[in-house]
């Protein structure tokens, strides 16, 4: 796909000064368990060094690209106003398109592909549960500490509804509380995921929210071997032999730090995994 001259810009400006910092659930991160490939499965469980996370839906799962769009554009909407019940996310569901994707004309196939993830993602329910161990350590960090008793049961995101000029977006209670405490948000670059998108490389949307949640908030340096990134972190690539996932994890890994020059992850001198500093710079393109 043909990049448009605004979305080459993406990496050369400060996300912060043109204000598309947004946010996206720390729950549904490490793991990050949507499929980034179309397949044809209903239900997908994932676990982390934190947490369970299992998703369901009666229909197959969305595609992780657009899914990762769409569910960064809801929460970026409730976390900039939590206040309100509900929100007017665009004028037609075609202007939610555009603003969601960064494209700014309509082809059928990604359109129909966009509009195919949008039912899915309102229709796929999500559980979030916490390990025995870190329980206490996630309540200290203030992860779901505004939701507690919300957590081991199944929930969705809410529902939306497209009328005459309007797509209105309501948040369904336990989503907005799960994501209502910024310890439970992570700040992006909603511009870089669109890019990532547009440019199709595969793990890449992934790595980079996996990135900026592990740099996040830290005060030292991090290091995760390449049997984590590739059983624990990543677990719908599981069946891909270490080698085959250490190319497209490296790949994805040199777009990402193309685009964020200055984030200071690298790989390993001894070569057994990846060196992630603390409040790392993927917040910020070349230009930030």
């Amino acid at each position: 796909m043909a990049l448009s001259h605004s979305n080459i810009e993406i990496i050369t400006k400060c996300p912060i000064e043109e204000r598309t910092i947004g946010s996206y659930p720390a729950f549904l991160i490490d793991p990050c368990i949507l499929p980034l490939k179309k397949l044809e499965i209903c239900t997908v469980e994932g676990f982390g060094k934190y947490k369970t996370v299992m998703l369901s839906s009666p229909q197959i799962l969305p595609h992780g690209h657009y899914a990762r769009l769409i569910i960064a554009h809801l929460t970026t909407q409730i976390s900039r106003r939590p206040e309100l019940p509900s929100y007017v996310i665009a004028k037609s569901v075609s202007d939610l398109f555009q603003q969601i994707t960064g494209q700014d004309s309509i082809s059928g196939g990604t359109y129909a592909n966009f509009l195919l993830s949008l039912e899915r993602v309102f229709d796929t329910t999500f559980t979030v549960v916490p390990t025995n161990k870190s329980k206490d350590k996630m309540r200290r960090r203030g992860f779901f500490a505004e939701a507690d008793n919300l957590l081991n049961s199944e929930y969705g995101i809410g529902h939306f509804n497209a009328k005459y000029k309007q797509v209105l977006y309501t948040p369904s209670s336990s989503f907005k509380a799960l994501i209502a405490d910024d310890k439970s948000i992570i700040p992006i670059d909603l511009r870089f995921l669109q890019l990532a998108r547009a440019k199709d490389i595969v793990l890449a949307h992934d790595l980079y929210l996996y990135l900026i949640r592990r740099g996040y908030g830290r005060e030292r340096v991090g290091f995760v071997p390449w049997v984590t990134l590739h059983k624990d972190v990543f677990p719908y690539l599981e069946g891909l032999a270490l080698s085959r996932f250490k190319r497209r994890f490296l790949h994805a890994l040199d777009f990402i730090l193309d685009c964020h020059p200055r984030s200071g992850i690298s790989v390993d001198k001894k070569g057994k995994g990846i060196v992630i500093p603390p409040n790392n710079y993927l917040l910020r393109g070349r230009g930030g």
